[in-house]
C-alpha cells in the first residue's frame, strides 16, 4: 500500500507492505530527529555520581517470561490480553528486546499546554463575567462558543475588559461553521480600537467543513487562509476534529483532504500545516489515551513528510468526552485529574477540563463557578505543582505505552488507506 498522488518521492513514500512494523518506526523518528532521548548508558554524569544500574543484573526477556509463567502458573499469558474496541489485542508485558533500538521522544520541547475554558455566549454580560472569571481564576485560554452572529457592539461588549493579546482567544459553535470570515472581521475590528496589531493575537476558530459538508467551497477557504497568513499569522483556522470509533484514521484522512484541495489553490503544504489544529475527545482509558495522543503526531508527521513538506509538531487541543463522566461527582472530580494527566502526557497544546458536574448542575451541592474552578485548578496541579510543561515527551522510552502508540498509528495508518 502506497500514496499515488504525490511525484518523485518514491525513496520517501510510506510502503507497509515490506516490512511494515520497523519501517514506521524507524522512517518517523528518523525524520523528526530529537535530542532529549539517549540511551542511559550515554547520559553524562559527573564524575563522583554513581551508575546505580550497574549493580543491577540484566534481565532478558525470556528471563521474564519464564518467571512470569511460573508466578501464574502455568496459565497462559496471552489470556491476560485485552481486546480494543477496535480489534488490536494489547499484551501486558513489553520487554526493551521488543525494539531494535531505545524509542525516541517525538519531540525535544517542553509541553507548556493552555489552559483553555468554554464560554457559551447567550446573554452578553453573562458570558463576559464568566470569561472575566476564568481568567482571573488562572485560564490562559477561552474558546467561545457561538450560535449566533454577532454585530460589532455584541462583539465589544462579550470581550469587556478581556486583554486580547495576553490570552490565547478561540472560537467555536454554528456561526464560526457558518461564517469564520466574521469572526475574524470582528476581531480586526475591535484590535485597531484598541491599538493593537492583529499579528500579537493568537488563537483558533473551530472551522471543519470537510466532515460535514458534501460541497466544500475550496476557494473561499483558501482565500481565508490567505487573509489569515497576512493579518493573523499566529491563529489555527482549520480545526479537524470527529467523533467516531475509527477516529484517528479519520483525523488523518480528513487533514490530508485539506493538504490535498488547498495546495490544488496554491497554498504552500507548510503554510497549511501551519493553520491545522486536530480537535480530540478524551476517554477515561489512561494509558490508551496517552498512547492515541501519541500516535497521531505518529501520523501527521509521517503524512508531512509523505508531502515532503517540513515535519512540524501537530497542535492538539483535548477535550473531554461528556460519556465519560458519572452521576457520582466526586468520582469525575478524581477521573477529571486523570484525565488531564494522560492529555498532558500524550501532548496536548491546548486543553479544556469538563467540570466534574457537567450536565449535571441541578444535582451538584455546590454553584457552578466552583466546579468550573476545580477544572482550572486540576491543570494548575499538573503544571505547578508537577512540572509536566516542563517535560518533552514524558510517556517517551516506556515500553508499553511506545508499543500501543505504533499499534494505533499502524492501524490507523492501514484504515487511512
Amino acid at each position: 500500500m502506497v500514496f499515488l498522488f504525490w511525484k518523485n518521492s518514491k525513496q520517501k513514500v510510506f510502503n507497509l507492505k515490506n516490512d511494515g512494523h520497523r519501517h514506521f518506526d524507524s522512517l518517523l523518528l528518523r525524520q523528526y530527529p530529537c535530542t532529549v532521548h539517549r540511551k542511559l548508558s550515554t547520559v553524562h554524569r559527573p564524575p563522583s555520581m554513581k551508575n546505580l544500574f550497574s549493580e543491577f543484573p540484566q534481565v532478558s526477556k525470556a528471563d521474564w517470561l519464564r518467571q512470569i509463567t511460573k508466578d501464574l502458573k502455568d496459565k497462559p499469558l496471552e489470556d491476560l490480553s485485552w481486546s480494543m474496541s477496535n480489534g488490536l489485542v494489547v499484551s501486558p508485558f513489553v520487554h526493551a528486546d521488543d525494539f531494535e533500538s531505545p524509542p525516541k521522544a517525538l519531540s525535544d520541547r517542553p509541553n507548556t499546554w493552555q489552559i483553555c475554558e468554554d464560554v457559551k455566549v447567550g446573554d452578553l454580560a453573562v458570558a463576559n463575567r464568566h470569561a472575566l472569571d476564568a481568567l482571573e481564576g488562572g485560564a490562559e485560554g477561552l474558546c467561545f462558543w457561538l450560535d449566533r452572529p454577532l454585530e460589532i457592539a455584541d462583539f465589544e461588549h462579550l470581550m469587556q475588559d478581556i486583554h486580547l493579546d495576553f490570552i490565547g482567544i478561540h472560537f467555536a459553535g454554528s456561526a464560526v461553521s457558518d461564517n469564520p470570515g466574521m469572526v475574524l472581521g470582528l476581531l480586526e475590528y475591535l484590535a485597531k480600537q484598541r491599538g493593537l496589531s492583529c499579528n500579537q493575537l493568537s488563537g483558533s476558530l473551530a472551522y471543519d467543513p470537510v466532515p460535514v459538508s458534501k460541497i466544500v467551497d475550496w476557494r473561499y477557504l483558501a482565500d481565508l487562509l490567505e487573509y489569515a497568513r497576512d493579518r493573523f499569522p499566529q491563529f489555527k483556522i482549520i480545526k479537524v476534529g470527529v467523533v467516531e470509533e475509527k477516529e484517528l484514521s479519520v483525523l488523518i484522512r480528513n487533514a490530508n483532504t485539506y493538504l490535498q484541495k488547498l495546495s490544488e489553490r496554491g497554498i504552500p503544504i507548510e503554510d497549511i500545516a501551519k493553520v491545522v489544529q486536530f480537535s480530540v475527545p478524551l476517554g477515561k482509558s489512561y494509558f490508551v489515551e496517552i498512547a492515541r495522543l501519541r500516535a497521531l503526531k505518529l501520523l501527521w508527521f509521517n503524512l508531512l513528510n509523505a508531502w515532503e513538506a517540513p515535519i512540524q509538531s501537530p497542535f492538539i487541543a483535548v477535550n473531554f468526552q461528556p460519556d465519560a463522566y458519572s452521576d457520582d461527582l466526586y468520582t469525575n472530580m478524581i477521573r477529571a485529574t486523570t484525565m488531564a494527566m494522560a492529555a498532558v502526557q500524550g501532548g496536548a497544546g491546548q486543553l479544556t477540563v469538563l467540570p466534574y458536574d457537567a450536565g449535571r448542575e441541578e444535582v451538584a451541592s455546590y454553584p457552578q463557578a466552583f466546579g468550573r474552578r476545580i477544572a482550572r485548578n486540576v491543570q494548575h496541579l499538573l503544571k505547578m505543582e508537577s512540572a509536566l510543561d516542563e517535560v518533552a515527551d514524558p510517556a517517551a522510552g516506556s515500553y508499553y505505552i511506545e508499543t500501543l502508540t505504533r499499534q494505533l498509528a499502524e492501524k490507523a495508518w492501514g484504515e487511512f488507506y
